[in-house]
C-alpha cells in the first residue's frame, strides 16, 4: 500500500465523515426524549382533559418514553388568547382550545364564532372540512407561526346556565359572562345582554354571588363544572357550534423527528375521535341528571336572537372592521 494511497484514503474517509456530520447537524433524533408543554383552559376532570390525558399516555407508550406531553389544564398558563400568544412566541408548545380565540389575531376567524352563524351540527362540520376553513388555517400559520395538528375534537352545541328562567326577550339588560373573544362580545351585545368578562374558573363564584346572571358553554361542560349548583336554569339555545384544535408552534413541530411528528398527529386525532364519540352521551347524561335534580331545563325559540345577531353581522360587514366582505354568505353557502 503506497504512501499516496494511504493519504488519499484518509482524505476520503474524512470527507465522508464531514458529509455525514453536516447532514445530521440539527437533525431531529427520534431516539432522544422530547417533552412538549400543552395548555388548555378546560378544567381537570372534564371530558376533553380526560382525552388529552389519553393522548399523553399513548404518546408515552408508543414512543417508548421518548415523547412526553406535559398537560397544564384549567387555565394554569393563562387564558386561551394568552396561551395562543405564548405558543406563537415558543414559550408554550401546544395550545388546545376553540378557534374562537384565533379571532384575536386573524380577523376572518371572528365570523365563525358569531352566534348562530351555523345552522346546525352538519353545517358546522361541512365548514370544518371545507377549503375555506383550510385557507384560514393556512393564513393563521403564516401570520403567527402555528399549525393545526388536530381539529376533530367536536363539542356539543353551546347553551346557557342562568340564575333566572328566561326566553329570547329576557336577554335585554342581563349580565352575561363572556370570555375575551370579540365575536362573543359582539353577539351578546347584539342580543341585548350586558357583557361581563370573567375567567372560566371564576364563573361558578360569579354566578353564586350574582356578579353575572348567566353564562354559556358547551351544554355538557356546564354540567361537568357543576354550574347548576350556582344557577338553577339551563336554557338550550345551541347558539354556537365549535371544536377544540391542537395549535402547535411551527418551530417546535419542525424540531420533532418525522417519527415523532407522525405519532403526535396520530394520538391527537385518535384522542379527538375518542372525545367526539363520547360528548353526545355526556350531554344525554347531563340532561337526565339535571332533571333528576330538579333543575329547570328549557328549550327556547331562538329566532328573535338569530335575527338580532344577523343584523349586527350585516353592520360589521358594512363597516369592514372585522372579516372580509361576503365571508358570512360564503359560509352560509356551504352545504
Amino acid at each position: 500500500m503506497t504512501k499516496r494511497f494511504i493519504v488519499t484514503l484518509i482524505l476520503v474517509i474524512a470527507a465522508v465523515s464531514m458529509v455525514f456530520a453536516a447532514g445530521s447537524q440539527g437533525a431531529p433524533d427520534s431516539g432522544k426524549k422530547v417533552t412538549l408543554r400543552l395548555g388548555t383552559t378546560n378544567p381537570t376532570g372534564e371530558l376533553s382533559v380526560q382525552a388529552l390525558e389519553l393522548a399523553a399516555k399513548w404518546a408515552d407508550e408508543r414512543s417508548k418514553g421518548t415523547l412526553e406531553i406535559q398537560l397544564f389544564p384549567a387555565s394554569q398558563l393563562g387564558s386561551g388568547t394568552a396561551m395562543l400568544e405564548a405558543a406563537s412566541l415558543g414559550s408554550l408548545d401546544i395550545c388546545v382550545d376553540s378557534s374562537s380565540y384565533v379571532g384575536t389575531f386573524l380577523k376572518d376567524r371572528v365570523i365563525d364564532s358569531m352566534f348562530f352563524t351555523f345552522r346546525d351540527k352538519a353545517h358546522f362540520r361541512a365548514f370544518m372540512q371545507s377549503p375555506l376553513n383550510k385557507a384560514m388555517e393556512d393564513e393563521f400559520r403564516k401570520l403567527k407561526g402555528m399549525r393545526v395538528v388536530s381539529s376533530n375534537w367536536y363539542r356539543n352545541p353551546r347553551s346557557f346556565v342562568s340564575r333566572i328562567a328566561f326566553d329570547a326577550n329576557s336577554f335585554v339588560g342581563m349580565k352575561i359572562r363572556v370570555p375575551d373573544i370579540k365575536a362573543y362580545l359582539e353577539s351578546v351585545t347584539a342580543m341585548g345582554g350586558r357583557c361581563t368578562q370573567l375567567a372560566w374558573g371564576e364563573v361558578y363564584l360569579g354566578l353564586m354571588q350574582g356578579v353575572v346572571e348567566a353564562a354559556e358553554s358547551p351544554t355538557d361542560t356546564l354540567y361537568d363544572n357543576k354550574l347548576h349548583e350556582a344557577a338553577k336554569n339551563i336554557v338550550l339555545t345551541e347558539h354556537l357550534f365549535d371544536c377544540l384544535h391542537w395549535y402547535m408552534n411551527d418551530r417546535a413541530w419542525t424540531r420533532l423527528s418525522p417519527e415523532h411528528q407522525k405519532l403526535l398527529a396520530e394520538v391527537a386525532n385518535e384522542a379527538g375521535d375518542w372525545y367526539a364519540g363520547r360528548v353526545e352521551g355526556n350531554l344525554e347524561n347531563a340532561l337526565k341528571n339535571w332533571r333528576d335534580l330538579g333543575i329547570n331545563v328549557v328549550k327556547i325559540d331562538v329566532a328573535p336572537l338569530r335575527e338580532r345577531v344577523a343584523k349586527r353581522v350585516a353592520e360589521i360587514e358594512a363597516e369592514g372592521s372585522q372579516w372580509r366582505k361576503g365571508l358570512y354568505q360564503e359560509i352560509q353557502n356551504i352545504r
